[in-house]
């Protein structure tokens, strides 16, 4: 991928208004090194989801399992799961719920 690398300011991330945020990270690369595994994928798609008071979401009504517990992490932290034992999904948080 050819793409001039620029690091997110991670206070984006506390952005109240999901949807801006959801905009903003479109075009985005993420880049991971994992055990010397170097990885890069673009940001080609959001949704946007707000949290607790949204029906749409995992932490709806302040649900908190072990699954949804990296959901009450900091802004920019990923939230990964499977879904339908098929896909993984990969999710930004955008502020403690």
């Amino acid at each position: 991928m050819n793409v001039a690398k620029k690091r997110v300011d991670r206070s984006i991330f506390s952005n109240p208004n999901v949807v801006e945020l959801a905009q903003d990270l479109l075009g985005n690369v993420i880049c991971t090194n994992i055990d010397g595994i170097y990885c890069e994928a673009k940001i080609t798609e959001t949704e946007a989801y707000s949290g607790k008071n949204d029906k749409a979401c995992h932490a709806y009504g302040g649900k908190f399992t072990k699954r949804t517990a990296t959901m009450y992490e900091a802004g920019g932290t990923a939230y990964i799961y499977l879904c339908y034992g098929i896909h993984h999904l990969f999710n930004i948080m955008y502020q403690t719920i």
